[in-house]
C-alpha cells in the first residue's frame, strides 16, 4: 500500500458508493463513455492505476448527482494522488464529509501522536469531548453528533488495539489543561495494554527542541510500504509520505521518548 494507491481506493470508495445512490450499476453506458470503458470505470472503483484526469472525475461525479462540494474535493484530491506531499483543507472536510485521514488510521498498524495541549481524541472521556466541543466553534445542535462520531471512532480503534501499537507523547500542558480525574483515569486504564505506551514530557526538562506542534506517524503493515507524516491546523490538514520527512518526525519522536516520563509518573 502506498498514499497513492490508498488515495485511489477512497476515491473509488467515494464514486462507487455515489453511483449506487443514484440507481445506477458499474455497466451504466453513460458512466462508462465519461471514463472510457466499463473496464476503466471497474478499475477506478477498484482503486487501481488508471490515466483518468481530475476532470474525468469531477464529471462523473457530476453523473452520479454527487454534491457539488463532493465533487470538487475528488477532484482536488485526484490531483495529489501522485504527490509526495499534499493537503486537505478544513474547510473541504467539513464540506465533502470525506476526511482522508481517518481512512489512515484504519489502515494502521501503528501510530505515534505527540500532542501539546489537548487529549488525544482515541482516549477523551464523553465529558472531555463536550467541553471542547462547547469551547469551539460548534453549532450547539452539531455537539451531540459530534460525540457520537468520535465515540464510534474510539470503539473502532481501540478495538483493535491487538493488532495496533499505539503511542502517545504528550506534553504536561495537556495533563494540566482541562485534564481532570476522570480522564486522566481513563488514559491510565488505556496505558495499562500492552499495546500503548503514554509518556509526558515535565514542565521541569523543557524546553524540549522541534517538540512544539503536534504530529501524528502512521505506519502499515508491509514494511516496504511508506509511512506518512500528519499534521494538523485550523486551516489544513498535510500529509508527508517522502522517506526524510518520515524519518526525521520519527527521530523527534524517539528523542522526546528519551526525555519523557511515564504517565503513572505523574502527580497533580
Amino acid at each position: 500500500m502506498s498514499t497513492a494507491s490508498e488515495l485511489r481506493r477512497q476515491i473509488g470508495r467515494e464514486l462507487a458508493a455515489q453511483r449506487e445512490l443514484a440507481g445506477l450499476n458499474v455497466t451504466d453506458p453513460e458512466a462508462a463513455a465519461i471514463v472510457g470503458s466499463t473496464r476503466t470505470l471497474r478499475r477506478l472503483e477498484e482503486g487501481r492505476s488508471t490515466r483518468l484526469t481530475f476532470a474525468i472525475i469531477g464529471r462523473l461525479a457530476e453523473h452520479y448527482g454527487a454534491p457539488q462540494q463532493v465533487r470538487f474535493e475528488l477532484e482536488r484530491i485526484w490531483r495529489f494522488v501522485n504527490d509526495k506531499i499534499w493537503a486537505q483543507t478544513s474547510l473541504a472536510i467539513a464540506n465533502s464529509g470525506w476526511d482522508a485521514y481517518l481512512e489512515f488510521e484504519r489502515l494502521a498498524v501503528g501510530l505515534r501522536k505527540f500532542e501539546t495541549m489537548f487529549v488525544p481524541g482515541e482516549m477523551q472521556t464523553e465529558r472531555t469531548m463536550r467541553r471542547l466541543f462547547e469551547r469551539g466553534d460548534v453549532a450547539p445542535e452539531r455537539i451531540p453528533v459530534l460525540i457520537e462520531d468520535r465515540l464510534a471512532r474510539q470503539e473502532a480503534l481501540l478495538g483493535r488495539l491487538e493488532s495496533i501499537k499505539l503511542e502517545y507523547l504528550l506534553t504536561e500542558t495537556v495533563l494540566r489543561c482541562g485534564c481532570d480525574d476522570e480522564q486522566l483515569n481513563r488514559m491510565l486504564e488505556i496505558d495499562e495494554h500492552p499495546n500503548v505506551t503514554i509518556k509526558y514530557l515535565p514542565f521541569s526538562g523543557g524546553p524540549y527542541p522541534m517538540l512544539d506542534v503536534p504530529f501524528y506517524v502512521l505506519s502499515f503493515r508491509d514494511h516496504e510500504d511508506p509511512s506518512i507524516v500528519y499534521l494538523e491546523s485550523p486551516y489544513e490538514r498535510r500529509f508527508y509520505e517522502n522517506s526524510d520527512a518520515v524519518a526525521k518526525y520519527h527521530q523527534i519522536f524517539e528523542g522526546g521518548l528519551r526525555q519523557a516520563k511515564s504517565l503513572k509518573e505523574f502527580k497533580r
